[in-house]
């Protein structure tokens, strides 16, 4: 789990993570930086806890080569599993599957965060959009890990160079993922920062890029639903300008939310 003062959020996950049905062997946290509570929090509740720079990627394989287990789950601390994740993790992973997604619940505040956790049901099982959580470890370390030129798109980079073992599966059971207040200007603050990743991406997985930043595909996952967006026209509004202001950020038609000032990097959450 990497973290960055993230003190109010991080004790509500790591206690979904004592109640799991098989508790996990290890719980690492690679903590990059916090001036907060963060680490306290952290060790109280009896996680080994690295310290190191700010890179999601970096810490999360930091955290990896910590690791004594043989499967690794990689989690945020804004996120709280239900009670079955562990369990169905362990028991569910096929011999022939190299990774398993885990399903996400959105939960925010405000219009905005209602509006992204409207559009994230549209994903819900679009493999190209959800990325694995689940890893052999044996097998993330082959790879290298994360790739920490990537910031944004190092699960979906991660999730199809895992394939070469074998198939990426999915259990049931979800995770609770609490974005807190979204105000708009927050999604395209991170939005204009991942871009900067985008062509590294594209050009590491053309076919995949194509289908994960496809306008036209991510709409056809909406027309599919005719019934439920006629049941929240003002959600689905919401999706559409959303949409038209990320796609504008992430061409760099607009330079408000390219600078470093407004780069969000180091929420490592």
């Amino acid at each position: 789990m990497p973290t960055y003062n993230s003190e109010g959020v991080l004790g509500r996950c790591l206690e979904s993570i004592g109640r799991q049905e098989d508790p996990p062997s290890q719980v690492i946290v690679s903590d990059g930086g916090s001036t907060d509570r963060t680490v306290e929090i952290a060790r109280g509740f009896g996680a080994v806890v690295i310290e190191m720079q700010a890179n999601r990627s970096a810490q999360r394989n930091a955290g990896a080569r910590h690791a004594s287990g043989e499967y690794l789950l990689f989690i945020d601390s804004d996120m709280c599993l239900t009670r079955k994740v562990i369990t169905e993790c362990l028991y569910g992973f096929g011999e022939a599957e190299a990774a398993l997604v885990i399903p996400e619940v959105f939960v925010g505040t405000g219009f905005w965060g209602r509006v992204r956790g409207f559009e994230r049901r549209f994903y819900e099982g679009v493999w190209y959009i959800e990325a694995a959580r689940w890893y052999r470890r044996d097998q993330f370390l082959e790879l290298g890990g994360f790739d920490t030129r990537l910031v944004g798109p190092e699960d979906w980079d991660l999730d199809q160079r895992i394939r070469q073992f074998g198939s990426v599966g999915r259990i049931n059971a979800v995770i609770e993922h609490n974005e807190g207040h979204v105000r708009f200007g927050s999604v395209l603050d991170k939005k204009g920062h991942y871009a900067a990743s985008f062509p590294l991406f594209m050009e590491l997985h053309p076919e995949r890029a194509a289908l994960c930043f496809s306008a036209r595909r991510r709409i056809g996952l909406f027309l599919n639903r005719p019934k439920e967006m006629v049941r929240h026209p003002a959600l689905l509004l919401g999706v559409g300008v959303l949409g038209a202001a990320e796609i504008v950020v992430s061409q760099r038609w607009c330079s408000n939310w390219l600078g470093p000032s407004r780069r969000p990097e180091r929420r490592a959450v």
